[in-house]
């Protein structure tokens, strides 16, 4: 298995046109200004398990890749996110994400962004049951140049099937310099609207941005995640885990 792993990882290295400029381009807020009236980046991912971002849990021991691809301009943005279990389609981590997202800075610290738009659970077809309409708001400070303060706050399922309504929140402590790339995370799924609830903890670390070619740089790294309390193992199953991760991402 670990050989299969290590093929898949260097194949992608060697042969896939991408560059990292943010160690977690779905949802940071520290993306680098561009002077151009827009940009876009396509990031790829590679992880030797699967691993919500939001969520804060593991739901697939399996290998997973995911593309986002981000559009942003001067006042807005756009958001693609696709992840697929490598081994197995009816885990769920196969599912999209489509965001419209809006940076809204008070100050030269603080920055809110909301974000809205549609998961789409994909484990039996595109669209299945309990794909919904989300909201997704996070609120970073700067506290210095290198280290960022960010709290996250996620509502799923808000129109089409309310009564599976969901809140996530997530703290995020971010160390980047240079080629390092460092944070300390916890999640609370409460248990407002749904009856159950989670806590996870995680922290990880990346030796990113390492550039191959003008517009090429790759990023890799290591995640260890605990689940210290779940209310209910049929619904949040409690899983620890180690994750490793290549990304790379066009510029």
């Amino acid at each position: 298995m670990k050989s299969i792993i290590t093929s898949i990882l260097a194949y992608i290295l060697i042969n896939m046109v991408s560059a990292a400029s943010v160690f977690d381009p779905l949802d940071s807020i520290g993306k680098t200004k561009s002077e151009k009236a827009s940009n876009a980046k396509l990031a790829v991912r590679l992880h030797s398990m699967g691993q919500f971002t939001y969520g804060g849990r593991i739901v697939s021991e399996n290998p997973v890749i995911d593309f986002n691809f981000n559009y942003d301009r001067k006042n807005w943005g756009f958001q693609f996110f696709k992840a697929m279990d490598l081994r197995d389609r009816n885990t769920e981590i196969n599912f999209s994400l489509a965001v419209v997202n809006k940076n809204f800075h008070l100050g030269k610290r603080l920055t809110i962004t909301p974000m809205a738009g549609f998961i789409l659970e994909q484990s039996k077809s595109i669209a299945d049951h309990g794909s919904d309409v989300a909201l997704i708001v996070t609120t970073g400070y700067k506290l210095s140049s290198v280290l960022t303060l960010e709290h996250s706050t996620l509502f799923a399922n808000l129109v089409l099937e309310p009564e599976a309504k969901d809140w996530v929140n997530r703290i995020r402590l971010l160390y980047s310099k240079k080629h390092i790339d460092v944070s300390m995370i916890g999640w609370h799924n409460n248990k407002v609207f749904d009856g159950a609830e989670y806590v996870t903890f995680a922290a990880n670390a990346f030796y990113s941005r390492v550039k191959i070619s003008k517009t090429v740089t790759v990023s890799a790294g290591v995640s260890a995640l605990v689940m210290p309390y779940t209310s209910d193992t049929s619904v949040y199953p409690k899983k620890n885990g180690v994750i490793f991760t290549l990304m790379a991402v066009i510029d």
